[in-house]
């Protein structure tokens, strides 16, 4: 897939230039300075993003194509210098690294990659330098500090080594080559008693996969080995282009009849929820219905490739009877294709995928056991072992009653605020690695008992650990911080008080730290959420509307210009539900585009989910929307299509955890959102 892509972008641009030769075959006006900084700060981006995967030799050529067109710029050449180091062409780094510090000597990039090339190459003087000067722009990087302790070690000083890694190590006490360096390093000394501990604190560390040794793999050595990436691009968002969003549900032969009945209790006021999967890994993604209405329970649908989806639930063995709220796709076992774990009043059902069309339900040999009201349910490498564990929130299931201030515990269907004080509690089920799971939220700080609807896993402090954020009927969403060793540490990280329904994670203004966007059922329909580098989040400004509630929200860019947009569905005053679509203009915030791209045509009734993905393979991210009183509607995105190198560039570039590219891609899902 890396080279496919990386490939496609070449040919996409390619028959992208044509086109536009072909359109306007007269001689082109001159390129403005501030037009050739931007397509060099493109260029220089989609370098790092072939950095990324591996690719050194297109990244090489993308990094000089943006240093011709713009010589100005100082992060292509010392990209450059970046990835000859990755080529091993080291005179030429060395001599493209010097002049970058020449230009900028407090440029911490330029620095230690320097000491990396002076360390390889046995110059343990200069690399120790290198270092140092890394240490002194950003006291707080820890691998810094180990690489400082490593070429000591290397020339064998010993007590400067010493120090270093311990300093590296008060800076990440899980820092696994911190650690066996400094056993190496007192073992040189005489100090056995010191080398045995800290040998194993490092096998403790690396048994548990807490943390990880560095590798001599580009992006393993540190955020400061890494290829910079340009913010010029990423400035101005490209002018709005023509894309329409069309009803396709019946040409897609899609027939749902979800109509739910009477919402007697919370769990038929809920659901239902929508999956996109690849259930037969033929490289189309299928849906899957947890609830397919009053005639029958969940439901399972084929992509056949050419628009079009058959009923195929009878034939995957599922049982149409059941009837579910949340799904989550997921490979649980790591055998290579999804399987599924679908929430419902009274249990958790987990389905493995048994590779030949058919799933088997495995809830009980697997020691899942779940009572009460499930509603969301999201799979998340919490401890960091390579296999998916799963977290379930709950619900107390209360009848959502008429009216606001009766007798009992009641919710009000105005404003969706539980009245009540009992509380579902919510459970993580550790993958055990065996086909089981253990529940462990008690031993790990995850017990929560908040009324929780959604949750999603992120790294919201960029420690490179899986953090989860719950959201709460009732109050503030909490954000589980993960240790990776120890406790989850509870923080109040939000000041919103509004019940939360859905959520989606996404870096909205590309600084790197991932933001949150909140569903209600009050007050604001939505609300978005700065990452205010893992301390807190702070509100952002966002286009009112007449909704009063919103139930499901995605995050995807759907004209793929590079920025993230937000999809939302929920109820105005009168009962009808509808769908809307803001597009991110950068620093001029968002806009409301609903009637641009032709939502505000879809007619929707009580709508729930709403879910993202490709489902034609061209390109374009299209929608799913489930509802509570009537079928699933499948949204098929028209446009955007010019600009699919932009969005592979994306995938390519997509960082820790993928998490931006799942959510571009739409295999992520949760049953309000």
């Amino acid at each position: 897939m890396k080279c496919t892509r990386a490939t496609f972008i070449l040919i996409a641009l390619s028959a992208l230039a044509l086109v536009v030769f072909a359109a306007a075959p007269q001689k082109p006006a001159p390129a403005s300075p501030a037009d050739k900084s931007t397509e060099a700060a493109r260029l220089n981006n989609l370098g790092a993003a072939y950095m990324n995967q591996q690719l050194f030799e297109k990244a090489l050529k993308s990094f000089e194509a943006a240093a011709a067109l713009d010589p100005k710029q100082q992060i292509p050449q010392l990209n450059r210098g970046i990835a000859l180091l990755n080529l091993q062409r080291l005179d030429q780094a060395k001599q493209l690294l010097v002049e970058t510090i020449k230009r900028d000597p407090k440029d911490p990039h330029a620095w230690y990659n320097l000491g990396l090339l002076y360390k390889n190459t046995s110059d343990t003087q200069a690399a120790a330098d290198a270092f140092r000067h890394v240490t002194e722009i950003d006291p707080n990087d820890a691998d810094s500090w180990y690489f400082l302790g490593s070429v000591y070690a290397q020339a064998k000083q010993y007590p400067q080594a010493i120090e270093a890694f311990q300093h590296a190590l008060k800076l990440n006490p899980l820092h696994a080559s911190a650690e066996f360096g400094l056993s190496r390093a007192y073992q040189q000394s005489g100090n056995m008693a010191q080398a045995r501990q800290h040998l194993t604190r490092f096998q403790y560390i690396t048994q548990n996969k807490l943390g990880s040794p560095v590798s001599l793999a580009y992006g393993e050595q540190g955020k400061y080995s890494l290829a910079e990436e340009s913010q010029a691009a990423t400035v101005k968002v490209p002018p709005q282009i023509p894309v329409k969003v069309v009803d396709v549900t019946e040409r897609a032969g899609l027939v749902t009849k979800a109509d739910r009945g009477p919402r007697e209790d919370l769990a038929s006021y809920l659901g239902p929820g929508a999956c996109f999967l690849d259930y037969d890994n033929d490289g189309k993604i299928d849906i899957f219905l947890p609830d397919d209405g009053t005639e029958g329970g969940m439901s399972l649908y084929h992509n056949l490739g050419n628009g079009k989806f058959e009923d195929v639930t009878k034939r995957a063995g599922l049982d149409l009877a059941s009837r579910g709220i949340g799904c989550a796709a997921g490979d649980y076992d790591n055998d290579g294709i999804a399987d599924l774990a679908v929430t419902m009043n009274g249990r958790v059902l987990l389905l493995h995928n048994e590779k030949n069309g058919t799933f088997k339900d495995v809830t009980q040999t697997a020691g899942i056991k779940s009572d009460g009201l499930n509603v969301s349910v999201t799979w998340v490498d919490y401890d960091h072992d390579g296999d998916l564990d799963l977290y379930v929130t709950q619900s107390p299931n209360d009848p959502p009653g008429r009216l606001c201030g009766g007798p009992g515990p009641i919710w009000c269907q105005t404003s969706l605020t539980l009245t009540s004080t009992r509380h579902g509690t919510n459970s993580m089920w550790r993958n055990n690695g065996n086909g089981t799971f253990t529940e462990v939220s008690s031993s790990i700080g995850l017990q929560g008992s908040a009324t929780s609807f959604a949750a999603v896993g992120t790294d919201w402090n960029n420690d490179r650990a899986v953090d989860i954020i719950v959201t709460n009927a009732v109050g503030i969403p909490t954000v589980f911080e993960n240790p990776r060793e120890g406790k989850f540490t509870q923080r109040e990280a939000f000041s919103v008080s509004t019940a939360s329904t859905g959520m989606a994670v996404l870096d909205f203004d590309h600084d790197g730290w991932m933001d949150v966007v909140l569903a209600h059922t009050g007050s604001a329909p939505i609300t978005l959420w700065h990452n205010n580098h893992g301390k807190s989040f702070e509100r952002v400004d966002i286009p009112q509307t007449d909704l009063f509630k919103a139930f499901g929200v995605a995050a995807f860019d759907y004209d793929n210009d590079g920025w993230i947009d937000i999809a939302f569905v929920g109820q105005v005053r009168d009962g009808r539900g509808e769908v809307r679509l803001f597009r991110n203009l950068g620093q001029d915030g968002f806009k409301d585009v609903t009637a641009d791209v032709g939502l505000d045509k879809i007619q929707l009734k009580d709508p729930r989910a709403i879910i993202t993905g490709d489902f034609d393979n061209d390109g374009a991210t299209d929608l799913l929307i489930t509802q509570n009183h009537g079928p699933a509607v499948l949204l098929k995105n028209e446009g955007g299509n010019g600009n699919n190198w932009l969005r592979l560039v994306m995938t390519l570039n997509s960082g820790y955890g993928g998490l931006l590219a799942k959510y571009s891609l739409g295999y992520t899902s949760r049953s309000l959102g």
